[in-house]
């Protein structure tokens, strides 16, 4: 065991990623990879430690796991952050933004250099900016053939088109705003969208209108060879309180 007590460890981001921003488990994952240097010249063991991490205003648990650092040297350690968004929406807003969030750990982390663990600290293990690159891709969507159809009420057509929605985002959120639908390039009926989706899941839904025999030419053949239609819109994909993005959706197909 070294005869005096060993300077604490220090540590510098590596990578800093977003995994998902979960609003419907009140969740955001990122991963964070750290080098954790030893300014010791002797080999300095890390046990497994709970410290503080200051994630913006909100203070977290954090676990730094054992690892032992070499003399003057350092070790990549992995790890994940998961964090409410119910504490932390601003600064969670801020990353999805493209800006910076001061990141900072502190605490107390123990050492094993003799038969009982020695604690380094109280210290401030990590104090540093991070960000992350959201490349936000719009949701793909295509119409559902065995869920839309197509029923006629005296002079009223009611088409309900069935569809499903991919989302390649890390970010799940919420897809709200109103929808046409469009026949031989004129809009005949509006309604409205509200579809959950999840982070890298797809979400299905239905879509009701009602039309007047009078406004879908060729009404009559359409109800025997289906009818092509387009759905087209300005939507907002929102996580509530914590970010949004305005989108132009499209899409189209026959329903029968």
């Amino acid at each position: 065991m070294p005869t005096q007590k060993p300077v604490p460890p220090e540590a510098r981001v590596e990578g800093f990623q977003l995994i998902s921003v979960d609003p419907f488990a009140d969740e955001a994952r990122f991963a964070l990879r750290l080098q954790v240097s030893n300014p010791n010249a002797f080999e300095l063991p890390l046990l497994e430690s709970r410290l503080t991490l200051h994630f913006g205003a909100a203070s977290l648990p954090f676990d730094l796991p054992a690892v032992t650092l070499p003399p003057s040297g350092f070790e990549i350690v992995d790890t994940e952050l998961r964090v409410p968004l119910g504490a932390t929406a601003q600064e969670v807003g801020r990353l999805l933004s493209g800006e910076a969030v001061r990141l900072r750990i502190t605490g107390t982390v123990k050492a094993s250099l003799g038969p009982v663990p020695l604690s380094l600290g109280p210290m401030t293990l990590l104090d540093e900016d991070v960000r992350v690159d959201l490349r936000f891709a719009a949701p793909r969507f295509e119409i559902v053939p065995e869920r839309s159809r197509l029923t006629l009420s005296g002079s009223v057509v009611e088409v309900v088109v069935g569809f499903q929605a991919l989302n390649p985002n890390p970010v799940g959120f919420y897809l709200r705003g109103p929808l046409q639908l469009v026949v031989g390039g004129r809009s005949v009926a509006e309604t409205s969208l509200d579809l959950p989706l999840r982070p890298r899941q797809t979400g299905a839904g239905e879509l009701r209108f009602r039309v007047n025999l009078t406004q879908i030419p060729g009404a009559a053949a359409a109800l025997v060879t289906g009818l092509p239609v387009e759905l087209r819109g300005g939507l907002k994909a929102e996580v509530p309180g914590v970010w949004s993005q305005l989108l132009d959706v499209f899409f189209g197909g026959r329903v029968h």
